[in-house]
């Protein structure tokens, strides 16, 4: 009877023990939902373990995989052990923590003193001396992450309860670290995407002012009133780009090589509804085909050797605003064909797409031939030539308009000596009789290129003289003044020198129009316009 009354009281003790392990483990699991501080969670925990256990210090050894060394991350020794604890860093190859975390498995030390592997480094730092331990290896799903250590079992010795109980709670503490570690994953992570996201808003931000800006410089840029020049043909090409402003009228602008074609399609763009969308800009004159349509209407990936990715064509680009097209004349029969297609239906189709696109563009087209002497000639569709010549407008060139070349002169010195600050304070009387008697070809391009050669030529603070002036400027300006008298304001006396001009020119072509325009550098138009107003 006295045995089975010992057996009695065993079993009961046991069975309290377990009790309290139950009610430990309920309350630690309860826990992890109360706590969001992961420090506070993990010294509750300890505080559970203490009161079940009655030991001296319990430790969460995590692990460094790139330093690979051990850290003491959290303690339950007194603040001023903890603080000690806080700098100790170990080689993860070395103490019973580096072995169990090795193995994986969990280890009770009733004797630390005598095991070769415990790390007595740790011990000196924290002023402690480690007589038994029991180490368990914190695993979580994908790998073990640290060590839980409790050292010196205050009451009685460890045993295999104590190591059982421990097992069970170190995967719930493990769980407990690693979905900390995850939510402060996260929580960087969303405070990255907060600063990402405001810098993308600081950045579109940023892009629609300067967008703003860049819209108002160009407005401002290709106003009408910024184009140089008040004479009368001029003013003439002012009053019909007003007439089409507001409208989608299809336009093709004539005129010589650098009369400044783009400059008027861009003002036309930028004064009108469109100003908004973009211009996009196409000179189609010596263009391969292939090239010409994936540039105008875009291709797909493979459609041809080089096309490498798919590309976007400049009348999708474009889509809402304008297209120009300069030199339209050189374009293939098959490419006229195409862009037939785009002015009838409004419609694109990029190369190697079955599909056709809808776009919405305006097409002001530009030429430096005569279009219909190319219609007759068989070099140019009839019916593209007639859905581009809705509204032509015609650019005089500079020989048609000299009483602008003083204006513009000055344009261009105050341009280039800004640019390449240079100190040059005008333009001499002379220099500008000699640039008013060339005719230059070039027209207001070359006017541009001779002015910014002239400010290179002169010395700083000096005036541009003729001398500065090219050999042919002044080769020519010497032939027609001889023996013309120059008396007056400046336009009187640039008056008087074309008319002189124009006279010794058809006198010396017997009167042949053709022969004096082309010697010129004019249209018959143009040359029949001035004779007209000189009366010759």
């Amino acid at each position: 009877m006295t045995m089975n009354r010992k057996l009695n009281s065993t079993d009961t003790v046991a069975h309290g023990w377990e009790s309290q392990e139950l009610t430990t483990l309920l309350e630690i699991s309860q826990s992890l939902h109360q706590f969001l501080d992961i420090d506070d969670l993990i010294l509750h925990i300890f505080k559970q373990i203490r009161e079940l256990m009655s030991v001296a210090s319990i430790s969460v050894i995590l692990h460094d995989e790139e330093k690979s060394e051990f850290v003491f991350c959290w303690s339950s020794d007194l603040a001023e052990c903890a603080e000690r604890f806080d700098r100790i860093c170990f080689p993860d190859d070395q103490g019973i923590a580096g072995s169990v975390f090795r193995s994986g498995r969990a280890e009770l030390i009733l004797d630390v003193g005598s095991d070769p592997r415990h790390f007595k480094k740790v011990d000196d730092v924290a002023h402690f001396k480690t007589k038994s331990m029991i180490a368990v290896p914190l695993k979580t799903k994908e790998k073990i992450i640290g060590v839980l250590e409790i050292v010196n079992k205050l009451r009685g010795t460890f045993d295999k309860k104590d190591l059982d109980f421990l097992t069970t709670l170190a995967p719930i503490i493990a769980m407990a670290l690693d979905n900390a570690r995850m939510y402060a994953e996260l929580d960087r992570a969303y405070k990255e995407l907060q600063i990402i996201d405001k810098g993308k808003d600081d950045l579109i931000k940023q892009a629609m002012t300067e967008v703003g800006i860049l819209r108002r410089e160009a407005e401002r840029r290709y106003r009408f009133d910024q184009i140089i020049g008040n004479s009368e043909p001029l003013l003439e090409v002012f009053k019909l780009c007003e007439k089409v402003i507001d409208s989608d009228i299809t336009i093709l602008i004539e005129g010589e090589s650098g009369t400044g074609k783009e400059l008027i399609a861009r003002s036309i763009h930028y004064n009108g509804p469109r100003r908004s969308k973009p211009f996009v800009s196409q000179n189609c004159g010596g263009i391969p085909d292939t090239l010409l349509a994936s540039e105008l209407f875009g291709h797909k990936r493979g459609a041809f050797t080089g096309a490498f990715s798919d590309r976007k064509g400049l009348f999708e680009i474009a889509d809402g605003g304008t297209v120009f097209l300069d030199e339209v004349e050189a374009m293939s029969p098959a490419m006229q064909a195409s862009l037939l297609r785009v002015l009838q239906d409004g419609e694109i189709k990029p190369l190697g797409v079955d599909r056709s696109k809808k776009v919405d563009i305006r097409v002001i087209s530009a030429t430096n031939k005569n279009l219909e002497e190319y219609v007759a000639g068989g070099r140019f569709r009839e019916d593209l030539f007639y859905r581009l010549n809705v509204f032509p407008i015609r650019l005089p060139s500079l020989s048609e308009r000299v009483e602008d070349i003083p204006l513009l002169a000055h344009y261009f010195l105050k341009k280039y000596t800004q640019s390449a600050k240079r100190t040059v304070k005008g333009i001499s009387q002379e220099a500008l009789q000699c640039l008013a008697a060339y005719s230059f070809p070039g027209n207001v391009r070359e006017l541009e290129n001779e002015i910014e050669r002239a400010i290179a030529m002169a010395e700083g603070g000096e005036v541009i003289e003729a001398a500065h002036l090219s050999e042919k400027i002044r080769s020519q300006t010497e032939l027609v003044c001889d023996g013309v008298e120059l008396r007056g304001t400046l336009k009187e006396m640039v008056e008087t020198l074309e008319k002189s001009v124009l006279f010794r020119t058809l006198e010396k072509n017997e009167g042949n129009k053709s022969k004096a325009a082309k010697e010129l550098g004019l249209s018959r138009y143009g040359l029949l316009k001035k004779i007209q107003r000189y009366g010759l």
